[in-house]
């Protein structure tokens, strides 16, 4: 009987940390990003499209979260266009750098960090699990078919652009 209560408190105080450490994402997994992205998310005119101010309204749609977990693991090619400025760079695939944990904290900083004015009320992180269930349907295994998957989204929502 002496042993349950304190198995109890530990099992009760790991949930607890687990979960604050899973609803907070860390500045580190963003580094990569900011490389090109800058650390604000404003990116760099004409090259990188700015993720501040577009990120939390993607990820609020299924089609939009499987698009983000492709540009980060298999990377995106060819012009794009945000807002009204058109952008010539290069997404390089991240997915040989970061595991499933690491795509899903990533995005959450990019949306509960860098876009946090835009988020909604009922938004939901991004988690290892969705992550890798997106990864292993396969939606894009190059930055080309990443090019599609964002028109087919842009056609859908047309709003993100």
């Amino acid at each position: 009987m002496g042993l349950r209560r304190p198995l109890s408190i530990v099992l009760l105080t790991s949930t607890i940390v687990s979960f604050a450490t899973w609803a907070e994402p860390s500045a580190e997994s963003f580094q990569r990003c900011a490389a090109c992205h800058l650390a604000t998310g404003e990116g760099i005119y004409g090259a990188f499209p700015p993720i501040k101010g577009r990120m939390a309204s993607i990820a609020a749609s299924a089609e939009g979260r499987i698009y983000l977990v492709a540009v980060v693991n298999s990377g995106l090619m060819g012009p794009i266009t945000v807002g009204e400025t058109p952008h010539m760079g290069i997404m390089p695939a991240q997915g040989s750098i970061y595991a499933a944990a690491g795509i899903s904290d990533a995005l959450n900083h990019a949306v509960q960090v860098i876009d946090a004015e835009n988020l909604e009320s009922d938004w939901t992180p991004f988690n290892a699990t969705e992550v890798q269930r997106i990864l292993d349907d396969g939606p894009s295994k190059n930055g080309q078919e990443t090019a599609k998957l964002r028109q087919q989204l842009l056609e859908k929502y047309p709003n993100l652009q």
